[in-house]
């Protein structure tokens, strides 16, 4: 069996996965494109353009050390009939950066913060923040991430909504739309993926239903149109905002990007985040680890876990 490993340089933890799937199969390492697939059983890797599809002859599985999979060309695969498989190893240090945004965001940490910086110790026309602990919290977007971020809220006791999609549920209530989620609490968690279907579901109208309530998005940037929601903090019809996805990033981390072409960053009511939620300083590491692992079991039993549902894209 043939393995290409795309990866941006090969650091500690690369190495091992390098070494421990060399007992198993051949593995060459590439760099993040311009490879030739041609031969290969399996990928690994964060990305993958469509025209890198044409010479792969062989390829039967790819493993991306990652959860998000809008990088990968699902159409194709799907016609091709490659398996894409993902991580959610990481989904409960996401769910404790989302708790931590939360808490910043509703209790005006930041904002507290960068008035301090100035000397301000007083807000007289606002002086006091509210208890996240206290809401009632909607969470758009009940995979894996979801339901790590509920069992942490309900550990504090907290009224926790999703929509019901006919999946199991368990110690969360349940709505049929989502505006009617979005009535029903007083902040709303998006932990969704890119797909058609989650473009832009924060929007003009549907902000009109977060009157005096926050939004936090630790999902994918498309999910929030940005201007309405500038447009909706700015004029102060909702309270607030925390954002952690954006829809460009810096081409290194060298670089420096202001996140959105709206002016966010002039507005006290928003907590801005640059991707974070992952960069746990062992959040690599288990992926890593755990693709690997994912790897090995597909060499031995050839079977597959944490299959992506190529029509969902997710």
């Amino acid at each position: 069996m043939k393995i290409c490993l795309s990866i941006a340089s090969a650091d500690e933890e690369f190495e091992k996965m390098i070494n421990t799937l060399s007992d198993y199969a051949q593995v060459d390492v590439v760099g993040l494109s311009d490879y030739d697939l041609t031969g290969y059983d399996v990928f690994i890797g964060k990305s993958m353009r469509a025209d890198a599809l044409q010479k792969a002859d062989k390829l039967k599985v790819i493993f991306a050390y990652k959860t998000g999979v809008d990088d990968f060309p699902l159409k194709d695969l799907q016609e091709k009939g490659i398996i894409l498989v993902n991580s959610h190893v990481n989904a409960d240090i996401i769910a404790e950066y989302t708790l931590g945004l939360c808490v910043c965001l509703v209790n005006r940490i930041a904002e507290c913060d960068k008035k301090l910086r100035k000397g301000i110790w007083y807000d007289n026309q606002n002086p006091y923040w509210e208890s996240f602990f206290d809401m009632k919290v909607g969470i758009l977007g009940y995979g894996c991430i979801g339901r790590r971020i509920n069992a942490l809220l309900r550990r504090n006791h907290m009224q926790t909504y999703t929509l019901d999609r006919g999946k199991e549920y368990d110690d969360i209530g349940l709505v049929s739309t989502t505006e009617e989620l979005l009535e029903k609490t007083d902040l709303i968690i998006l932990s969704l993926p890119k797909t058609p279907q989650t473009n832009h579901i924060i929007n003009r109208d549907t902000l009109q239903l977060l009157k005096g309530k926050y939004v936090v998005n630790v999902g994918r940037s498309n999910c929030i149109d940005q201007k309405a929601l500038y447009e909706a903090l700015q004029s102060k019809w909702i309270a607030g905002a925390a954002i952690d996805t954006w829809d460009e990033k810096p081409p290194n981390s060298h670089s420096t990007l202001i996140p959105s072409k709206q002016p966010l960053i002039e507005l006290d009511n928003i907590v801005l985040s640059p991707h974070q939620a992952t960069r746990n300083r062992h959040g690599h590491r288990r992926y890593v680890q755990d693709i690997t692992q994912k790897v090995i079991h597909y060499i031995q039993c050839g079977e597959i876990t944490d299959q992506v549902d190529l029509k969902k894209g997710y």
